[in-house]
């Protein structure tokens, strides 16, 4: 948390006349002798009840007894003398801020509205900011306390977080290197480096700040193994999940990189078995069941994977795992009705799950629906159903997309990809249907930028999929 540079400054105002009575208190209070305190500016009011300084020291003694009710109470009191007194601004903020008490953005505003230069307010102004989701603002207030920020490896954390989901990498990583030199030890910002690293395009500067060291922990090995696997280094990637795995068995996440790493190098046998190994100590994870049952699929091991599809909808009955893998289960077996059949009757269960949706209305337009057909019209109601749901959900609103087109509905089929567009802008499967809808509508101009953006989407990797940045809240 961050906190004043010095308490005692808020209170220089106070002692300007030099009075044998306000240097006690000043004394009392800076000695941490908070009854004391307390007792003398209580008798003193009573000859000055006027005297906001008297209020401020007594309400920052009363906090410091653990009264932080009473204590709020006197620097109110302060402030109803003198709405800008400063001190008493400075100590209000701080308190609210500690507490987190609700006034506490207001009390900042009314500090910066006088001192609007105040880093220590901006500072605490941008850890308000971050806990409330609210990034844009953050990162302006930590940028007016960036040396102060750094007094707090909590608060470089945090303003790294928000540099990063403002897109700014960059920065991230010039702030987390320094945040480094000052804190070497800290396993988090070795890992924060290295995620804004990744993030920054700098997958060779990520791999050394995370190469291997004693404290390595199963964050660190998965974020490793991301990158290993980019670079082509399977064996080390392998190695890095195991070993997390091995360092704590109960994190599913680990098991099922593990399984899709395997599954997309065609080793599928080993994907099983290391879900198998992840079932064991997480018997009722519905994801590890419908993972291992695709890969059994992939084995031709039909029955067992029908299985672990049966066990996905037991452990998760209002999921859509079970459901979904059986459905691929059925396609992969080439029996095409009955995935239908299923979906169908997940559906009655789970009416709004939008990948049940998603995958019905799929699954019919791949079989040939047209629009003058019942199993047309049903994919229809199925993704608009999904799109109720799920509005943001990309796939659907590429499948809204494609029935538009069939339908003829150009307008419609270009609304759909646009705003999937605007989700995903690099998604090339969005990217090719919009291709293909604007050459439709005669629209050459726009359809030429669109395949010179898809043009240059073809040569990029697919991005890691990172954990977010840690911060103290989260990790420690």
């Amino acid at each position: 948390m961050l906190k004043w540079l010095c308490v005692a400054v808020l209170f220089t105002a106070g002692v300007s006349a030099q009075t044998s009575t306000n240097a006690s208190l000043l004394s009392a209070f800076n000695e941490h002798r908070y009854p004391q305190a307390v007792e003398m500016a209580g008798s003193a009011l009573k000859s000055r009840p006027t005297d906001p300084w008297l209020w401020t020291l007594r309400g920052m003694a009363l906090d410091g007894m653990g009264k932080s009710t009473e204590g709020l109470a006197n620097l109110d009191k302060a402030l109803s003398i003198n709405s800008r007194y400063v001190p008493a601004l400075k100590a209000a903020a701080q308190l609210t801020y500690q507490h987190r008490d609700s006034r506490a953005a207001a009390m900042l505003n009314r500090l910066l509205a006088i001192e609007p230069d105040e880093p220590a307010a901006h500072a605490m102004m941008g850890v308000l900011a971050f806990e409330a989701h609210h990034c844009a603002d953050a990162v302006v207030h930590f940028e007016k306390s960036a040396q102060l920020v750094l007094n707090s490896e909590a608060s470089a954390t945090e303003y790294a977080s928000c540099l990063l989901e403002e897109h700014r990498s960059a920065d991230a990583v010039a702030l987390l290197s320094q945040a480094r030199l000052r804190y070497a030890s800290s396993r988090n910002l070795r890992y924060d480096l290295g995620l804004a690293q990744s993030e920054n395009g700098q997958s060779a500067d990520a791999l050394t700040t995370l190469q291997p060291t004693p404290d390595d922990d199963p964050g660190i090995l998965n974020l490793r193994s991301s990158l290993e696997s980019a670079a082509g280094n399977l064996d080390a990637a392998f190695a890095d999940l195991k070993r997390a795995v091995e360092m704590d068995p109960t994190i599913e996440r680990n098991y099922l990189d593990m399984a899709l790493l395997c599954l997309d190098h065609d080793q599928d046998q080993r994907a099983a078995d290391a879900l198998t190994v992840g079932i064991q100590h997480l018997p009722k994870n519905a994801a590890l069941y419908a993972v291992r049952g695709i890969a059994y699929s992939e084995l031709s091991k039909y029955d067992e994977a029908e299985k672990d599809f049966e066990k996905a909808k037991e452990l998760e009955p209002k999921g859509s795992l079970g459901g979904v893998g059986h459905s691929v289960l059925y396609v992969e077996r080439e029996q095409p009705e009955r995935a239908l059949q299923s979906l169908r009757q997940q559906l009655k269960k789970s009416p709004e799950d939008a990948a049940l949706n998603t995958l019905l209305g799929d699954l019919l337009m791949h079989q040939g629906a047209t629009p003058s057909t019942p199993e047309f019209r049903e994919a229809e109601n199925a993704v608009t159903r999904a799109l109720s749901t799920e509005p943001r959900n990309v796939e659907a609103l590429i499948l809204m997309g494609k029935i538009d087109l069939e339908k003829n509905d150009l307008a419609g089929a270009f609304d759909a990809l646009e705003r999937a567009n605007k989700l995903d802008p690099d998604n090339r499967t969005v990217l090719s249907q919009m291709l293909l809808t604007l050459r439709k509508m005669g629209r050459k101009d726009d359809a030429v930028n669109v395949a010179q953006r898809l043009k240059s989407l073809l040569g990029k990797d697919e991005k890691l999929d990172k954990d977010p940045i840690r911060t103290a809240s989260a990790h420690n």
